[in-house]
């Protein structure tokens, strides 16, 4: 989710859209790569020692050290996009999503929330951002992500993977610590 928000962002219509492509090109691969490829890879050693059972982590203890490592790829995704010459709606996105992952993570010991709820939410709260910041008709890319939230809940639901609150919760989360973190910082 991560990644496509930042290819929303090169694509929003605002003067975010016009950085140059090797900016564009650095940034997303910053982005993929501490927030999908690292994360992804270490999925195998836990597996092997057990810190995870499955790759679905149903116990919501499982989630305790993957979130705490994206979390921490999160502070260190904004830490090198910090370091970039960019506008900071770049840095405050990944913010947003840190702060998200940290909530999350303080809830895991209580709640199962959706992980993926969270990154759809995150999703949304951009592109709530970017139409009422910004003022820009995104409107079609909301009702899509919006669309693609309820799919994700839904089947969520009849895998029976999650019940209805914590796929209400899990959208929530991201949909507002995203949206205020880039609203206040």
């Amino acid at each position: 989710m991560p990644s496509l928000g930042y290819l929303l962002l090169f694509n929003s219509g605002t003067y975010l859209a016009y950085l140059p492509f090797e900016y564009k090109k650095m940034i997303l691969l910053i982005v993929f790569l501490c927030t999908f490829i690292i994360p992804l890879s270490i999925m195998p050693f836990f597996l092997y020692q057990k810190i995870i059972l499955d790759i679905n982590m149903t116990q919501a203890r499982e989630r305790h050290i993957p979130l705490v490592i994206s979390f921490i790829m999160f502070i260190l995704c904004y830490i090198l996009l910090k370091k970039i010459p960019i506008p900071p709606d770049f840095n405050d996105f990944c913010l947003g999503c840190a702060a998200s992952a940290f909530i999350v993570l303080l809830a895991v010991s209580k709640w199962k929330i959706s992980l993926h709820m969270v990154g759809i939410g995150g999703l949304a709260g951009l592109i709530s951002y970017l139409i009422i910041h910004m003022q820009v008709n995104l409107g079609f890319y909301l009702i899509i992500t919006i669309l693609a939230a309820g799919i994700t809940g839904t089947a969520r639901l009849l895998l029976d993977v999650h019940k209805p609150l914590e796929i209400y919760i899990g959208f929530f989360v991201g949909l507002v610590i995203v949206a205020s973190v880039m609203f206040i910082v």
